[in-house]
């Protein structure tokens, strides 16, 4: 079976955070597994549609973004632009530390719908 090619711009770091993300109008929790500058791997009970495009919200940090795939209650991210230096630092290292504590960090503040 032949691989496909791997489209991502930048490498991927492991992390769990807990996240929210709005569909569609609608608040939905979600984990982020893995994060890199220009998009994430996420799990969620609900998963949104392939290409429907949802609002992250982060440990204060929003991003705008387009599902790009969807396999069972996992689905890959790709952010509208990129995630700044100074916030995705933030996220990775909180990231990291909940991975490495298996214990996740938990979204601060309500999307608001």
């Amino acid at each position: 079976m032949k691989r496909r090619p791997d489209l991502r711009r930048n490498e991927r770091s492991r992390v769990f955070l807990t996240a929210k993300m709005l569909v569609s109008g609608q608040p939905c929790p979600i984990h982020l597994l893995d994060l890199s500058r220009h998009g994430a791997l996420a799990h969620a009970a609900d998963p949104p549609r392939d290409g429907e495009i949802v609002w992250v919200v982060c440990r204060g940090v929003e991003l705008l973004a387009r599902t790009a795939w969807i396999r069972g209650n996992r689905f890959g991210l790709a952010f509208d632009s990129g995630l700044p230096t100074a916030k995705y630092e933030i996220l990775l290292k909180e990231g990291r530390r909940a991975l490495s504590a298996q214990t996740p960090i938990v979204a601060q503040g309500p999307v608001a719908a």
